[in-house]
């Protein structure tokens, strides 16, 4: 069975308002739904949108059930041993971001890039744009700055080393230039994804890429979908990336 995965103008999550994937199969007439910003799944019946209840507790019935199908992945990907996003629990390895603390003991070193400024004119309120009062630095007023935190931290859906190399790249991506910076009420561009950002391993994490900062690269979804679907051109400007930083970070970005 063979599936269809589209995105329509329209179909947003009703939880976070981020456009729904959604799986169209010619043999099923019930249709699929996933939000991957939230991780929720939808099934939609031809009336209403119901949301799927997701258990995180596999009995022994579906493990035995589970067992051939990872012995019929190929073996590059099979995660057995030490690498980026994987963390050992029980048999199997699960993947989960570095947290800051892991990141420093892992590299030996912390990872920067903890403040982001994208205004134009460091003059301006952060926030609403406006002048700031004499004896103020970023924001104009208390509010500015708690709705300011609240969508850069709260609210941004990212953990801390995937914002922080977004950070880094300016929230645009580096291989088409798209702005994947998101635009409050204000017309202010912040520093938090409009969901349309990804985080791109260049060394992947089956072949046991890490998670250090000359590592990942900040692309949009389509680019990183077009890479991964072996677009040539876009395959040739990514790799050119990594050459050039393996050439001088290859020890860290890559465990032995």
């Amino acid at each position: 069975m063979s599936y269809k995965r589209v995105k329509m103008i329209g179909a947003y999550c009703p939880n976070c308002q981020r456009k729904l994937d959604i799986l169209l199969s010619e043999y099923e007439q019930n249709k699929v739904c996933i939000c991957f910003r939230c991780r929720t799944l939808y099934e939609f019946d031809g009336e209403k949108l119901q949301k799927l209840g997701l258990s995180k507790q596999i009995t022994l019935q579906e493990k035995l059930v589970l067992e051939p199908l990872v012995k019929a992945l190929p073996e590059q990907h099979r995660y057995k041993g030490r690498g980026s996003q994987l963390r050992q629990k029980d048999q199997s390895f699960e993947r989960a971001w570095l947290s800051l603390a892991e990141y420093e003991r892992q590299f030996g070193e912390p990872l920067g890039f903890g403040k982001c400024d994208l205004r134009a004119d460091a003059a301006s309120c952060k926030w609403c744009g406006k002048e700031l009062p004499k004896g103020r630095r970023s924001f104009c007023k208390d509010s500015c700055s708690r709705n300011y935190s609240q969508a850069t931290f709260t609210k941004r859906h990212m953990a801390s080393v995937p914002y922080r190399i977004a950070c880094r790249d300016r929230f645009y991506c580096q291989i088409s230039g798209a702005d994947l910076a998101q635009y409050n009420r204000h017309g202010i561009r912040i520093p938090a994804s409009n969901g349309e950002l990804a985080i791109h391993h260049l060394i992947f994490v089956s072949r046991k890429g890490t998670d250090y900062e000359q590592n990942l690269l900040t692309v949009s979804i389509d680019v990183h979908k077009a890479y991964h679907a072996g677009e040539a051109e876009i395959v040739k400007q990514v790799h050119r990336i990594l050459e050039q930083r393996r050439a001088i970070h290859s020890e860290k970005m890559q465990f032995e």
